[in-house]
């Protein structure tokens, strides 16, 4: 497989959420239609090695979207996921609820570039 090399300059869009009111999560995506890099960091009781491994998931996930494999297929594998802390999601407009980070990430993911609307706990029509 042939890696799409990315350009030097690129902008991104970033989603806070706060989960369980014990982690914050930024999830950064290259592209609103089609990503093909995600950046993840946490914030609040995560040790460094945690925080490099969700960086490592990142980076993999990024990788696989290069080599042109479908993004469910990727992050398909991180929702359901269960880890401390799960519960309530702040900040994002359409999860309100995971079962861990792993969890969010991937159900944030599928829902808003793959069109797994029945993943979200708040419905589009809901949104003003």
């Amino acid at each position: 497989m042939t890696r799409k090399i990315m350009p030097s300059r690129r902008g991104h869009i970033t989603q806070k959420a706060t989960i369980a009111n014990r982690r914050t999560v930024y999830l950064s995506v290259d592209d609103v239609v089609k990503p093909n890099e995600v950046f993840l960091r946490v914030k609040g009781n995560a040790n460094s090695e945690l925080i490099c491994c969700f960086d490592v998931i990142a980076r993999l996930i990024s990788l696989c979207l290069q080599a042109g494999i479908d993004l469910p297929l990727v992050v398909g594998r991180l929702h359901g996921t269960r880890s401390e802390p799960a519960g309530a999601v702040v900040g994002d407009d359409r999860v309100k609820f995971c079962d861990g980070t792993l969890d969010y990430v991937g159900k944030h993911l599928l829902i808003q570039y793959c069109g797994r609307d029945d993943l979200a706990q708040v419905i589009k029509k809901e949104l003003s």
